[in-house]
């Protein structure tokens, strides 16, 4: 039987220019299977700056920020390709996580990164233990609505398991997006900010939180699932914005996150170091709601992202737009 031109035409073209329709943007190769562990960081870095100043580009592939309604609400550490752990109050009960958003490999928040991904959530679960500022259960995880692809500016955290200790006096690293100083908003492009803090301990920062205070001193203010860091004498520490973020610490070259910001009194006052809920503490929890979570040194693989706008995906680029033109071309003859 003989098939007529154009239904010829239609059988064999169509599915091309169906193919050419469908093919994905190609403005950002990828080269897949390096492996690493968790909590290293590829991109190279300067020295990290003491004091909450801006962080270098890439010295946290790890940190994200939580945006309710399209603007930053709180900071979190990629754990997974799909998960994430923060704090229980950044998810208030009167509000739907259905609004919420995560932003990962980014560093300036108003000037985003062109391998930056955005990823709605598809689960939020917040310890029932939480019942408000300055309460035990001050942690959450976020699930995200797929899993995303690590990248050289894309990596998880590792999770402390009960062989990581870090005991008091040891500088870990603060990071996030939140205020400089009390009630002062971050300004500019809005730079990922980074402290170095050393840790407390727990007995000697309830303490201080008695300072100035008419609170028992039997009362505990800082409880068995706080940690703290900063200084006696304040002017350093986390602030408003910086909530759910990390608190990471490096154990033999892997960084860990061993805090979630929590709370404080104001920011950087005298005695009021900041507190931050105790990761290692959760691990059953983690592990209940989450049961593939894995603690201690893991190994991951990252994809290598070729810079934008290469010859090569420029080309594939142009000959897409090439081919469709000639297939509409010819479409058009043959209907004459």
């Amino acid at each position: 039987m003989r098939i007529p031109l154009f239904h010829l035409f239609c059988i064999s073209v169509l599915p091309v220019i169906h193919g050419v329709l469908e093919s994905k943007p190609q403005n950002r190769g990828t080269e897949d299977g390096t492996s690493i562990t968790c909590g290293q960081v590829i991109t190279k870095t300067k020295n990290r700056i003491v004091g909450g100043e801006d962080a270098t580009r890439g010295a946290w592939p790890w940190q994200i920020s939580l945006q309710y309604k399209g603007k930053h609400a709180c900071g979190g550490t990629l754990i997974s390709p799909d998960w994430i752990l923060t704090a229980a109050h950044c998810f208030p009960s009167n509000v739907m996580f259905s609004d919420y958003q995560v932003n990962l490999g980014n560093y300036q928040l108003l000037k985003p990164e062109p391998n930056a991904q955005w990823v709605k959530l598809s689960k939020v679960i917040t310890h029932k233990a939480y019942a408000g500022d300055g309460t035990s259960g001050d942690i959450a995880l976020a699930q995200l609505k797929h899993p995303i692809h690590f990248t050289e500016s894309i990596l998880p955290a590792c999770l402390p398991d009960a062989m990581v200790k870090f005991s008091s006096g040891t500088f870990c690293w603060v990071t996030g997006w939140g205020a400089t100083s009390y009630g002062a908003s971050l300004g500019g492009p809005m730079t990922l900010q980074q402290i170095r803090l050393p840790l407390i301990d727990t007995m000697k920062c309830d303490e201080m939180y008695h300072v100035g205070t008419t609170i028992n001193p039997k009362t505990r203010e800082i409880q068995d699932d706080m940690i703290c860091a900063g200084y006696a004498t304040g002017k350093k520490d986390a602030c408003v914005g910086d909530s759910g973020g990390p608190l990471v610490c490096q154990d033999n070259g892997a960084w860990y996150v061993a805090g979630i910001v929590s709370w404080g009194d104001m920011c950087a006052l005298p005695n009021r170091p900041g507190v931050y809920t105790l990761v290692s503490f959760y691990e059953d929890w983690i592990k209940k709601h989450y049961p593939r979570a894995q603690f201690g040194l893991v190994n991951i693989t990252y994809n290598k992202v070729r810079p934008s706008g290469s010859a090569s995906s420029l080309f594939h680029t142009d000959f897409n737009f090439f081919l469709l033109l000639t297939v509409m071309s010819f479409t058009a003859f043959l209907l004459i």
